[in-house]
């Protein structure tokens, strides 16, 4: 079953920061810091300090190519919940320091659907239709792990209910996801576009992953230009 999306929820209050980092410490979870490959990263905390910044050992420190300010993000699991926080790590010759700048709980909702805004650049491109060759561009209107929302030019479609199709998603500047779905609904927007339900059927593992992880920056991104 796929995964369920996520609800940023904010904890501003150092008290409440503070305790939850040293249940984190105590426990000796692993924290994981997800640099620009998407790759993640194993850290083991070592210590806080009352600044909020958690020193950890990494076998992969000697690896890791981190220039100076640049924001990474990281997450850690306490008891079942998933939390994360935006850092900018500073590796010395012995350990690993994250600074914690921003920290979320992420709380997961199955079956949501994040609905993209309209200033964000969010496409999906059908490549195969029916398993014919094809190039259909359409504007990505809502997502989630189980389907999607897309607009297309009525003019460009000659589509149908249960039509197969491949498609890749592109949000922002990220690389592009790969999926395959159903057409399941087809709606009149106007005289001049159609809203199509695309239902997902064989999601690759990675393609979940990677939809998850742009949705929660995403998330992230506009709660912190709100915030701002």
């Amino acid at each position: 079953m796929s995964e369920a999306l996520v609800i940023f929820k904010a904890i501003p209050q150092d008290v409440e920061k503070q305790l939850l980092l040293q249940k984190l410490l105590a426990k000796n979870e692993t924290i994981y810091l997800r640099d620009k490959f998407d790759r993640q990263i194993p850290l083991s905390p070592v210590s806080i300090n009352s600044n909020f910044q958690i020193k950890c050992t990494s076998p992969e420190k000697g690896s890791m190519n981190v220039q100076e300010n640049s924001t990474f993000t990281a997450s850690f699991s306490l008891q079942g919940e998933r939390y994360i926080f935006d850092t900018q790590p500073v590796v010395g010759s012995s350990y690993v320091t994250l600074p914690v700048l921003n920290l979320f709980h992420l709380q997961r909702r199955r079956n949501y659907r994040y609905v993209l805004p309209q200033d964000y650049s969010a496409e999906f491109v059908i490549n195969y239709l029916n398993q014919t060759i094809c190039a259909h561009t359409c504007r990505l209107l809502d997502l989630s792990t189980e389907g999607c929302a897309v607009e297309i030019s009525q003019e460009n479609a000659n589509l149908n209910l249960e039509d197969l199709i491949q498609a890749e998603i592109f949000l922002g500047d990220r690389n592009p996801i790969i999926v395959q779905g159903v057409i399941k609904n087809i709606r009149a927007k106007d005289d001049a576009w159609l809203v199509l339900g695309v239902e997902f059927n064989h999601l690759a593992n990675a393609s979940e992953e990677s939809i998850i992880n742009s949705l929660t920056d995403l998330q992230r991104d506009i709660y912190l230009r709100k915030a701002g």
